[in-house]
């Protein structure tokens, strides 16, 4: 862990250092392929390939996005079907639990930047 990445936080008895939760949540999801495969399984589980079609995605790119987002436990993968093999995405409680965040997001995009 790096000192960027910590949180330094002064008391009157002593100086401790605490990990912050909003870096340790920003490392775990934002890259633009994390948040678009976290956007696009918002409204309910997708396939690899309906994932790679509407995300835009290359195979590549979709993979290690993927890989993160379950390594983080914001999505889960379930195989379907091994006859043709089928995997299915879906989030996680947790990645459940950034659907207002990224609904803030949005909001404050349309606000500032999308003038």
């Amino acid at each position: 862990m790096t000192a960027s990445s910590k949180l330094i936080r002064n008391t009157d008895v002593m100086d401790t250092e605490e990990e912050c939760p909003i870096i340790e949540t920003i490392k775990a999801v934002v890259s633009e392929a994390r948040f678009l495969v976290v956007r696009h399984l918002m409204p309910g589980p997708k396939g690899f390939n309906e994932l790679s079609r509407v995300s835009g995605l290359n195979s590549k790119t979709l993979s290690i996005a993927l890989k993160s987002l379950q390594d983080n436990s914001i999505i889960m993968r379930q195989v379907v079907s091994t006859k043709p093999f089928t995997v299915s995405y879906s989030l996680s409680k947790s990645g459940e639990d950034l659907k207002p965040i990224f609904q803030e997001l949005g909001y404050w995009g349309k606000k500032w930047l999308l003038k």
